[in-house]
């Protein structure tokens, strides 16, 4: 017999106790909350009425969710990362049985915000079609949380859970993560990302920025790069890699730019201590002719750097819409709101270097601000969590009334 009270499955989550403390927000909202875990590590971070482990193969998890949605008359799932394999199956049950499906993601808009929405997020989202439509929500300006600091709850959370999640207890013996990794190699990657930015680049970069301004101002063309492991990139784009992208677009400029444009490509802060590609930069710029007109930098200042930049090139980097807030030309090669949107247009990369074309900053404010009031909710996954929590249980509530 079905309940009064909404029953709302949460999947994974941020890394940490975050959907913990969603559980919570929900339940004093009056649901009922099923958190469903697929590895130690969930587990170890589980807070719910009813916590289900699920310890089938890949293979059997759109059946078995199917049951468990139909045989507990849920009204919600809610997920951590659309395009995980594990959430991308559960998105297709939830469409066939008419169960909203929600989606949470790292803020489009940050610091202060993390996103939540409706069908799916990035290349999912339903904004973009609502924004050119001119049907997006009209509702009063939001301000974001003021939350610093958060990186050392982020590394803690990270590493605690990939140890746990590794510790073969209580079954799940089959689960498939989306990405590879465990707990030794995770407190590695972020050592090794803190030291080599106090020890190495903190030095090394030192000036860098006013340097470039001074020999370059108005012929920088930025690239920022994504996480190795972005599903964006997987998912969302042609490129198998973040190395495909870099080749195409240092083979691009060497042939296209004009000879006093210079290139800065600039490494992901969180993807520090898991890759570099100093070396594969300064091979193929060589080979490429352009080696004196590249540079490859970790720590540049990007409100710095973006008002003597000539254009901004990105897969489907949030960088992109910073960029275009500060008047920077921009060209995403992925499939990414803001071109789905129309406010970056689709160009081939090779005409952009000599015609990065113009940004109406009046389009771009008023998508950013339909953006924030639509999909964003003011907080943080890792620090002063409740923020967040708070207010996604209370969207996930109107969601489903």
């Amino acid at each position: 017999m079905k309940t009064e009270k909404p029953n709302i499955v949460l999947l994974q989550g941020p890394l940490g106790p975050f959907f913990a403390d969603l559980s919570n927000a929900l339940g004093g909202l009056g649901t009922v909350t099923h958190r469903i875990c697929f590895n130690r590590g969930d587990h170890h971070f589980a807070k719910a009425d009813h916590v289900v482990k699920f310890e089938e193969s890949a293979a059997e998890w759109p059946t078995w969710l199917e049951n468990y949605l139909v045989d507990q008359q849920i009204d919600a799932v809610c997920c951590y990362g659309d395009c995980r394999s594990y959430h991308a199956q559960a998105k297709i049950v939830c469409d066939q049985l008419g169960v909203c499906f929600v989606a949470l993601e790292e803020g489009y808009v940050r610091p202060g915000f993390v996103t939540l929405e409706q069908g799916g997020n990035n290349a999912n989202s339903p904004f973009p079609a609502k924004f050119i439509a001119g049907v997006t929500e009209g509702k009063p300006p939001i301000e974001p949380t003021q939350i610093a600091g958060h990186f050392r709850f982020q590394f803690w959370f990270a590493f605690l859970y990939y140890v746990v999640k590794d510790w073969k207890l209580l079954g799940y013996r089959n689960y498939a993560h989306h990405r590879s990794g465990n707990g030794v190699l995770e407190m590695l990657a972020w050592l090794r990302g803190f030291f080599r930015k106090h020890l190495i680049t903190r030095w090394r970069e030192r000036g860098l920025a006013r340097r470039l301004i001074s020999a370059h101002s108005g012929r920088i063309f930025l690239v920022p790069l994504q996480v190795a492991a972005d599903m964006q990139i997987i998912c969302h784009s042609s490129y198998g890699n973040v190395r495909q992208f870099i080749e195409q677009t240092i083979r691009s400029f060497a042939t296209h730019a004009a000879k006093d444009a210079h290139l800065v490509i600039k490494h992901h802060p969180m993807d520090r201590g898991f890759q570099h590609y100093g070396g594969y930069v300064r091979r193929l710029s060589k080979a490429a002719g352009c080696g004196a007109r590249v540079t490859y930098a970790f720590d540049l200042d990007l409100d710095q750097i973006f008002e003597h930049t000539a254009g901004c090139v990105t897969i489907n980097s949030t960088v992109g819409l910073q960029a275009l807030e500060q008047g920077v030309p921009t060209i995403t090669l992925g499939q990414s709101m803001i071109r789905m949107a129309g406010i970056a247009p689709a160009q081939n990369l090779d005409f952009f270097w000599m015609n990065p074309g113009e940004v109406n900053k009046k389009e771009i404010a008023e998508f950013r601000e339909d953006l924030i009031v639509t999909t964003q909710v003011p907080g943080s996954f890792y620090r002063d969590r409740q923020v967040a929590a708070t207010g996604c249980a209370r969207q996930i509530l109107r969601i489903v009334s």
